[in-house]
């Protein structure tokens, strides 16, 4: 049992996360609220697309969205680093014709006025860096022209980021940096790599089921990690196996000890003996009014709950099938318990984020994806089918698989069980019990050498 900061002592965290999704800042206010519990904490939070100019941020997740869903091959591409796509990217080779109009229109999109760093029209330095980048990358003329200048133009734009960091890092002083997104840690570590910062222990909690080999840097002093083939992939790229803890993914107070189905669906109103289904919709929910529709008209006998995404189109039509079906379906624009939702369903259908696979894992409910952004999300949907606790599936199929699951002598409530023994609910006491030890004097060299059983959970 880990020894506790007694309250007198104040622990100053610095968490660094991204707001594209709800996942990261989920997680970190997880561990915050644990340590919270604990200890005098004092927490400072740093969203990744604060570094940036407001409308340049805004224009590189509008771009990571829109390639995600219209470009997913060029997405995948860009997610694994692959070679010819940053040899484009790099100025290395000429680049393909579709990146080119991709950006062009991001460009027009965002920048129409297209200031760059050469005509210095923009008094704000990342947009004119960005603006630069895209110009020349898909003009060949300019590249000729500033060829010095766009070979040397990514670093730039990198140094920007990790000096604003610097800063922050400074204004809050903290005891330690806890980091729930790839590219901030990414940036952390290059920071401590080439300035004063080593003394600041920092560690990496990736909340997805699958590496990226962006977190793995030389100055993260520790990864969780939510599963056991997680750390064989991080001790593949020569982490220390002593520097990698197997947490699960922080989830908040109620996770812990999940409620009965019987008493979700009676605290929701619900029948307790009809079939229920969660549609998840997240921040960035794709066409889940269509799918929940369906199953209104052609399965009468199910209960349908749906968290709403960001769509105000979306959030519209589901309101009014809400109403035509109010014995059926119940929409919900923001859950504080997330778990009561999960515990009242039998499965849950929705986008294959890291937390949402974990929150369904954790209260014993398979997790059935009908889409899949690639990336990190294709790790999460390969772990559910490695296990057998759900799969990626083609809207057209959902009834037909809801039908399967629900039959008389199906595999349910095996599916359940499996899950229920595979979630990991004590992540974020986990992580907050490192958090105090490393805060705690001989930090990073003393938790090094914690007993094996606490290192694998």
């Amino acid at each position: 049992m880990t020894v506790l900061a007694p309250k007198t002592s104040k622990l100053r965290v610095l968490f660094l996360t991204s707001n594209l999704g709800f996942g990261h800042t989920r997680a970190a206010a997880a561990i915050e609220h644990e340590l919270a519990s604990r200890c005098d904490l004092q927490a400072d939070s740093l969203d990744l697309w604060s570094l940036m100019d407001e409308q340049a941020a805004a224009s590189v997740k509008d771009g990571y969205l829109r390639m995600a869903t219209e470009y997913p091959d060029y997405y995948q591409k860009l997610y694994d680093l692959d070679v010819g796509l940053w040899r484009q990217l790099s100025g290395e080779a000429p680049a393909d014709a579709a990146i080119k109009a991709f950006l062009s229109d991001q460009q027009q999109r965002w920048f129409p006025e297209r200031s760059s760093w050469f005509n210095n029209r923009s008094p704000h330095l990342d947009r004119a860096l960005l603006n630069s980048f895209i110009s020349l990358l898909c003009s060949p003329q300019e590249r000729r022209l500033h060829k010095v200048i766009w070979r040397s133009l990514l670093l730039p734009m990198r140094e920007v980021l990790v000096g604003r960091l610097r800063d922050r890092i400074l204004r809050s002083n903290p005891d330690v940096v806890v980091a729930t997104q790839m590219y901030p840690a990414a940036l952390l570590s290059n920071l401590k790599k080439k300035q004063n910062f080593s003394h600041i222990p920092s560690m990496g909690v990736i909340t997805d089921y699958g590496l990226h080999t962006a977190w793995v840097r030389p100055k993260t002093d520790f990864y969780c990690v939510a599963c056991e083939e997680l750390a064989d992939s991080l001790a593949e790229q020569g982490v220390s196996r002593a520097r990698i803890r197997i947490t699960g993914i922080p989830l908040m107070p109620p996770f812990r000890e999940p409620i009965s189905e019987s008493r979700a669906r009676r605290e929701l109103g619900l029948d307790p003996d009809r079939r229920t289904i969660l549609v998840t919709g997240g921040q960035y929910g794709i066409g889940i009014a269509t799918p929940v529709e369906d199953l209104l008209h052609g399965h009468p006998a199910y209960q349908i709950l749906v968290t709403r995404g960001s769509s105000e189109t979306e959030t519209a039509r589901l309101k009014q099938l809400e109403q035509r079906f109010p014995n059926q379906l119940q929409v919900f624009d923001w859950v504080d318990d997330m778990s009561r939702l999960l515990c009242a369903a039998d499965v849950v259908v929705g986008k294959p984020g890291g937390l949402s696979v974990s929150e369904a894992l954790a209260c014993g409910r398979p997790f059935l994806a009908t889409c899949c952004l690639g990336g990190q999300e294709r790790h999460n949907v390969e772990f559910l089918r490695r296990y057998g606790m759900g799969d990626l599936i083609d809207l057209k199929r959902l009834p037909t698989v809801l039908q399967e699951l629900f039959a008389p002598g199906g595999e349910l409530a095996t599916i359940k069980s499996r899950a229920y023994q595979l979630g990991k609910r004590d992540g974020a006491e986990k992580i907050a019990g490192l958090v105090l030890q490393l805060a705690q004097a001989g930090g990073v060299e003393r938790a090094l050498y914690e007993p094996a059983q606490d290192r694998t959970g």
